[in-house]
């Protein structure tokens, strides 16, 4: 036969579940030793503007390099188009050369080949 628990033990029982959920002294100095960790290796509001302000250092650098970069491409695309209206000007005139010279030969009677 199942023995009838008695208050007594009811009460005990509860107070086991109690005690077993409660922190010792070591979970508590544990816990202490967690948070100073996690502390420790949090940034502060100075180590953000450091950051914030070696980042805008590196935007200027950037930005001045890329604007050297693209002052570079531009004048080399300048040289290249002036290059090609060149050579087209100098096609032209050596077209217009060649006609000269055939039309000189046939007035001299100089036959070309």
């Amino acid at each position: 036969m199942a023995k009838k628990k008695s208050e007594f033990d009811t009460l005990n029982d509860k107070l086991d579940r109690v005690i077993d959920t409660m922190a010792t002294k070591d979970d508590i100095v544990f816990l202490d030793k967690r948070i100073d960790a996690v502390i420790d290796e949090m940034a502060t509001k100075d180590d953000i503007a450091r950051l914030d302000a070696r980042m805008d250092a590196l935007e200027r650098k950037f930005d001045d390099r890329f604007n050297k970069v693209m002052t570079a491409i531009d004048a080399l695309t300048k040289a290249v188009t002036d290059l090609r209206l060149e050579y087209m000007v100098i096609n032209t005139q050596l077209n217009r050369h060649e006609e000269w010279i055939r039309l000189l030969a046939k007035k001299m009677g100089v036959k070309l080949e």
